[in-house]
């Protein structure tokens, strides 16, 4: 499919590995629209970023751009294939009223099986309204790369992949088997309670603790560093 997906020559090759996992799990007839209809095209790159004019050609006339911002890649693996999916939905529903359009790509994205996703970006976002969230990752930017692989890269995979929100308890508590979290999250989050924050743009209201807020903002630093260490910084070009 890698060859299929190098069509989209004006998007970032960072995205291929995210647009396949997103088209393997699109309905047949869906997946083969994407891939053959030239009209449809992810377009990314760093340079939106720095430059005030870009010009791009196309190889056939295109009917609709769907923009990948880079700095989305920086984001948990989930939140890169729901907003791909996203986009591939809006393509699917086409020109609708805004509020009709955007309830009938989220019926789309829940048939198509994008569920999880969807539910695991709505309670990260309302841990990262938290406090102790931004206490976890502005400490967690202080750190070492190396130091914060030694006591939280085992469970970053799984946080990446599916979001602190799908992790079972059991496997949010073997972080406390580790010897020295414990007292990590003790000196940032001493109060060990459960707090109630309510997403007003998505309606949710979720049950975490002080605790799971600081891990995700952890994570979501984590998450950043390894990135910028993949990829390294960004030169200006304007």
């Amino acid at each position: 499919m890698e060859e299929r997906i190098t069509r989209f020559k004006h998007c970032d090759s960072r995205f291929h590995p995210y647009l396949e996992k997103v088209l393997e799990r699109l309905p047949e007839d869906i997946k083969v629209d994407v891939l053959n209809n030239e009209g449809f095209q992810f377009v990314a790159g760093d340079e939106f970023h720095d430059m005030c004019v870009l010009h791009y050609a196309f190889d056939h006339p295109v009917e609709k751009i769907v923009y990948l911002n880079t700095r989305m890649l920086i984001e948990p693996e989930y939140r890169i294939i729901l907003g791909i999916s996203h986009g591939v939905a809006h393509y699917v529903v086409g020109e609708k009223k805004a509020t009709e359009q955007e309830k009938n790509v989220e019926n789309l994205l829940i048939h198509w099986g994008f569920e999880k996703e969807l539910e695991a970006v709505r309670y990260c976002h309302a841990i990262a309204e938290s406090e102790d969230y931004k206490v976890g990752y502005e400490w967690a930017k202080k750190q070492s790369g190396d130091y914060l692989s030694q006591h939280f890269g085992l469970y970053f995979d799984e946080w990446d992949e599916k979001g602190l929100g799908t992790m079972s308890r059991n496997g949010f508590e073997q972080i406390y088997d580790h010897p020295e979290i414990p007292s990590i999250l003790a000196k940032m989050s001493p109060l060990r309670k459960a707090t109630r924050i309510e997403s007003e743009k998505d309606k949710i209201s979720e049950a975490f603790t002080k605790d799971e807020a600081v891990v995700a903002g952890i994570m979501a630093a984590i998450k950043e560093i390894r990135s910028q260490d993949l990829y390294g910084p960004k030169n200006c070009t304007s």
